[in-house]
């Protein structure tokens, strides 16, 4: 078969290609593989990253769960160091309740809210490209522009330093992206099927809530997914809106292992993992939802 062939060509094509995605996949994986390599380890041997010969130990977990905890602080003793700290400790499980508390009612607050405001814009083309700029620029914008103005509105109003801020402050962003988001659902969702319904005698919401939303499923599941895990993720808000431990979040609690005389490698590690884990859990069960979101038109079979 002469080199010129399309099949060869189309072969070696598909060799590049699958070769750029396996690089492009282990680069993406290889810091996370770190991070449970480096938690497996006995804590002497954290910062030593060529250490091999070892048996993996969940030694780096319990200190984690006990520095938390300790309240007081306290002191850990390792084969080869001794780790000093001092915090004033809330149980792991309140951290992993904040994160879930607030990420998952900014989700919901934000999709109910979002589904209205682009429904309007889609069928009624309400305030026209201005609004749907405005809508665009709080994601352009860092969070961080927003964090001082909120803290002292937020505190104005009083509900400063309390789990409400965090899910407001999370609703500013999470709202435009479902606007946005849904935004072109709603526009390529055939308005007959509405106009049908409300012929049947249907009121326009019975007709969005009958009609439009069970077709759209996979478009709200996606952008709901995709506002958890930008939620859960966030340490801006959490960290800046509060200064009470109980309502501190997981991104936060790992930042706390940077202390000013020392890097804690294996409890910062393990809660890199715990971290992580649910939103990866998640992204397995309901990835389908997020493809098929992605990827659908007006959402009708």
């Amino acid at each position: 078969m002469s080199s010129d062939s399309p099949i060869i060509k189309s072969r070696a094509g598909e060799l590049v290609a699958d070769s750029v995605l396996v690089v492009f996949a282990l680069f993406t994986v290889f810091p996370f593989l770190w991070v449970v390599w480096t938690a497996l380890k006995p804590e002497h041997l954290a910062l030593n990253p060529g250490a091999t010969n070892f048996t993996p130990t969940l030694e780096s977990f319990e200190l984690m769960w006990d520095l938390v905890d300790a309240g007081s602080g306290g002191t850990r003793e390792g084969a080869e160091s001794t780790v000093d700290i001092t915090r004033s400790g809330s149980p792991v499980h309140l951290y992993l309740f904040n994160t879930l508390f607030v990420a998952g009612a900014a989700t919901l607050l934000s999709l109910a809210v979002g589904a209205f405001a682009a429904y309007s814009i889609a069928r009624f083309d309400t305030g026209g490209m201005p609004l749907r700029v405005a809508f665009l620029l709080p994601i352009l914008i860092p969070p961080i522009a927003f964090s001082i103005s909120m803290f002292f509105v937020w505190d104005a109003l009083g509900i400063g330093n309390s789990r409400t801020a965090i899910v407001l402050a999370y609703m500013t962003f999470a709202i435009p992206f479902a606007v946005w988001f849904l935004t072109v659902f709603f526009e390529g969702f055939p308005e007959e099927l509405e106009e049908a319904a409300m012929v049947d005698g249907d009121t326009r919401v019975r007709a969005v809530i009958n009609i439009i939303v069970p077709n759209m499923k996979p478009a709200f599941f996606a952008t709901g997914i995709l506002i958890f895990i930008y939620s859960w993720n966030n340490f801006i808000f959490p960290f800046l809106l509060t200064n009470d431990e109980s309502l501190r979040t997981m991104p936060v609690l790992v930042s706390t292992y940077v202390t000013s005389s020392d890097l804690l490698v294996s409890p910062m590690s393990a809660a890199i993992i715990v971290t992580v884990s649910p939103v990866l859990i998640l992204a397995y069960f309901l990835g389908k939802f997020l493809i098929e979101g992605m990827n659908a038109q007006t959402g009708i079979d």
